[in-house]
């Protein structure tokens, strides 16, 4: 039975500079797998590397069992069953929809093709859009489009590069859906690079956070989120905040050198009753349907801490508050 996707102790350098290391996953059948990880890291690389686009790569790439890249082996570009998804679409201006469509079926036959394109057409709900041209149509339809194209010469491996970045909001929650039920009914081997955590979180089966040249922590969403394996992953997939190792103590949890304990910034609540931990309000922050307050403790600069309210029950820089916490919630991480 086929894998997918297999990709196995992947490295790149350009010129002197390595960009990535030791990089190995899987992406099965019918799968997302999302590269997470800053501007720069290499995450884009990944997939060009993957489409063919990059050859000069340590470590092998494999999709259906069989090998497409490595130091001896180089399949090319339009027999690897791969197909990529540009972040501004790449689509001709000059030819119109159906056109672009069948762009990807030259080898075929003239009705075959034209039967083919009928058929995407269809399948990704633009047949009205036919003879539009590129111009004329929306971001989410020109996205579509763009998928279409890819889609019609029955690739195994989708590579889609911040594929909603240029969606306003709404666009991009009912494109991302529709997008997620297009793999998994084709059984697309797909993976999607962004920089967007929640979007990751939301549409990924698994995902692979990159630092300083790796994958430093591969597995589902629910895994990554509340088991983050260091401070970077913890950071990256939402906000937290870094607990003084004096708090920790106050609340009678054990914490070693080595570990740092934080906390989700939704699971930490203020409280006026008093208790042993009392903070003192440095900043209060409207953001639209919440409230964030900034706190300090005791005179740990470093640490401050964030949290999330409804309401600030007119809460006022410099008044004291007290932290209500429920230290199963608290998680203490390698630093």
């Amino acid at each position: 039975m086929s894998c997918g996707l297999s990709v196995k102790e992947f490295g790149i350098s350009f010129g002197d500079t390595e960009i990535l290391k030791d990089i190995s996953f899987d992406v099965q059948p019918g799968e997302i797998v999302t590269l997470l990880g800053p501007s720069g890291c290499g995450k884009s690389t990944i997939l060009r590397s993957i489409a063919g686009l990059e050859r000069e790569h340590q470590g092998q790439i494999s999709i259906n069992n069989l090998c497409v890249s490595s130091r001896s082996t180089y399949v090319n570009i339009d027999e690897r069953k791969s197909g990529y998804i540009f972040q501004d679409y790449a689509l001709f201006p000059h030819l119109n929809v159906e056109e672009n469509i069948g762009f990807a079926l030259f080898k075929l036959p003239k009705r075959k093709k034209e039967l083919r394109v009928l058929e995407l057409l269809e399948q990704f709900d633009i047949m009205h859009h036919r003879r539009k041209q590129i111009h004329e149509l929306s971001g989410g339809q020109q996205q579509r489009v763009a998928i279409a194209r890819v889609i019609a010469y029955n690739p195994s491996v989708l590579l889609l590069d911040e594929p909603f970045s240029n969606l306003d909001t709404f666009l991009r929650q009912k494109t991302k859906i529709w997008l997620k039920k297009v793999i998994k009914e084709l059984r697309l081997s797909a993976i999607l690079v962004t920089h967007d955590q929640k979007e990751a979180l939301s549409i990924s089966d698994k995902i692979g956070i990159i630092h300083n040249k790796k994958i430093v922590q591969f597995g589902t969403p629910q895994e990554i989120f509340n088991k983050p394996k260091n401070l970077y992953v913890a950071k990256f997939l939402g906000d937290i905040s870094t607990l003084p190792n004096s708090l920790v103590k106050k609340l009678k949890i054990d914490i070693t050198e080595n570990k740092i304990a934080i906390i989700r910034i939704n699971d930490a609540h203020l409280t006026k009753i008093q208790n042993n931990i009392p903070l003192t309000v440095l900043d209060v922050s409207y953001c639209g349907d919440y409230y964030e307050v900034l706190l300090s403790y005791e005179n740990h600069i470093e640490n401050n801490l964030i949290v999330r309210t409804e309401t600030t029950n007119s809460l006022k820089v410099g008044e004291t508050m007290y932290l209500d916490i429920n230290t199963e919630k608290i998680m203490l991480i390698d630093k």
